[in-house]
């Protein structure tokens, strides 16, 4: 298998993730870090999900991802209690099992679950119609999850799958019927990706609205304590830039600029963290 994405660098550099490196983490200062870090984690599984496997995640390893999306989710809450121990222990969970995905797509790349059509004389026809109708079900649970409305995709195909049973010594209309359901399969499957990718977005930008806000008053105490004015009028300017650039969802550019606030403000005696 080739090299795995960004991803697995990280997982690979954390090796055995214990709570003594959340510790050094949160060392520095800034325990939203965890969340930075749980956030790309959890972007690059996606990514590395959709090249490896597509459409046709195997069940095990969708649980996992299932897993580990609800504690950063669970991290970010944990966060914005100022729940610091919560924080370390759900982001633990997330990496560990975001980790676990890792090592199984290492040690069985090429054990991949799929339905494919075989071309075996005694194929087993009804067999495969029950692996596609069960990853099927999976894929509209999936599809629920990010409230993609696709419900009218997946009558078509339930449908299809009831005309497949009926056909079922018909391999040449078993074999339409089944290029059939892949296509709408793929059409599903790019709105899914488009919505958690939406989800991811908006889930990035309120973590910044919440820290802005904090840091919005940390400057104005410090205006209050006749901090450098030019200082925190250009951390002001930043703020509003990086809001802008957010509204655009442009998100990496905010985060370029956000790097120029945190030296503008360590300028005015701030610190920067979500507590």
């Amino acid at each position: 298998m080739k090299k795995l994405a960004l991803f697995t660098i990280i997982v690979l550099i954390f090796g055995t993730i214990s709570p003594s490196l959340t510790n050094q983490v949160y060392a520095q200062n800034d325990p939203s870090i965890l969340l930075r870090i749980a956030i790309q984690a959890d972007k690059q599984i996606v990514n590395q999900l959709d090249r490896v496997y597509g459409n046709q995640i195997p069940n095990n390893i969708q649980i996992l991802y299932d897993k580990g999306h609800a504690t950063l989710k669970s991290l970010d809450e944990s966060l914005s209690n100022n729940d610091i121990e919560k924080a370390k222990q759900d982001f633990l969970l997330t990496m560990n099992s975001f980790m676990q995905i890792s090592r199984i797509m290492s040690q069985s790349s090429e054990k991949v679950v799929v339905v494919t059509i075989s071309e075996k004389p005694n194929r087993n026809i009804s067999s495969e119609i029950d692996r596609l109708e069960k990853y099927v079900k999976s894929l509209e649970n999936v599809s629920k999850k990010y409230d993609v409305n696709v419900e009218s995709d997946f009558i078509k195909i339930h449908d299809l799958i009831q005309e497949l049973r009926i056909q079922i010594k018909d391999i040449n209309e078993i074999d339409t019927g089944i290029n059939k359901i892949k296509i709408i399969l793929n059409s599903i499957k790019k709105d899914i990706r488009e919505s958690a990718s939406k989800h991811q977005s908006d889930f990035i930008k309120q973590f910044f609205d919440r820290l802005l806000d904090k840091i919005n008053n940390q400057l104005t105490k410090a205006q209050d304590n006749g901090e450098d004015q030019t200082q925190i009028d250009k951390a002001n300017e930043l703020i509003l830039e990086i809001r802008e650039l957010l509204s655009k969802n442009q998100i990496n550019s905010a985060k370029i600029v956000y790097t120029e606030l945190k030296v503008v403000l360590s300028n005015v005696g701030i610190s920067v963290r979500l507590t």
